[in-house]
């Protein structure tokens, strides 16, 4: 859907709103510089959630070639199903240590409404952006204005 999600505010006749530019919105507002992304390899390889972060003065990483494809392994094969073997929490874990170490990220997108299952606050070397939560807390907000207003 993001990658037709222009075409479809423009035809909704009711606001939309994006997924990529709540999420960027949130690591603009912590003052991030550097956030990771890991998703399925489509998510990770174009830009429809990366270009709202980058246009907002935000790089993004992903993993070399190698760790995209664990991730959309892990993604497809596993978490898709609710399954969230220990072992492979821990190789997610090291995908992201990895691009904390070699890239800097200071946050990494949960960009698949999935990866909340295995990666948390309370496991993750650095901030998770689940994009999901982030939509639902900002779609509340509108709800709370319109109500107040």
């Amino acid at each position: 859907m993001h990658v037709v999600f222009d075409r479809l505010r423009s035809k909704a006749g009711v606001p939309l709103i994006g997924i990529p530019e709540t999420a960027a919105e949130a690591a603009l507002a912590k003052g991030y510089k550097r956030v990771g992304l890991l998703g399925t390899i489509f998510t990770m390889e174009q830009d429809f959630l990366s270009g709202a972060f980058v246009t907002r003065g935000i790089e993004v990483m992903v993993p070399p070639a190698a760790g995209r494809a664990l991730v959309h392994r892990r993604i497809s094969e596993e978490l898709e199903y609710g399954v969230v073997k220990e072992e492979s929490v821990k190789e997610l874990l090291f995908v992201i240590e990895k691009m904390r170490r070699e890239s800097g990220i200071e946050a990494v997108i949960l960009g698949c409404t999935e990866l909340p299952l295995a990666l948390n606050a309370g496991n993750c070397p650095v901030d998770c952006l689940d994009i999901m939560e982030l939509h639902i807390q900002r779609l509340v907000e509108l709800l709370e204005e319109q109500a107040i207003g």
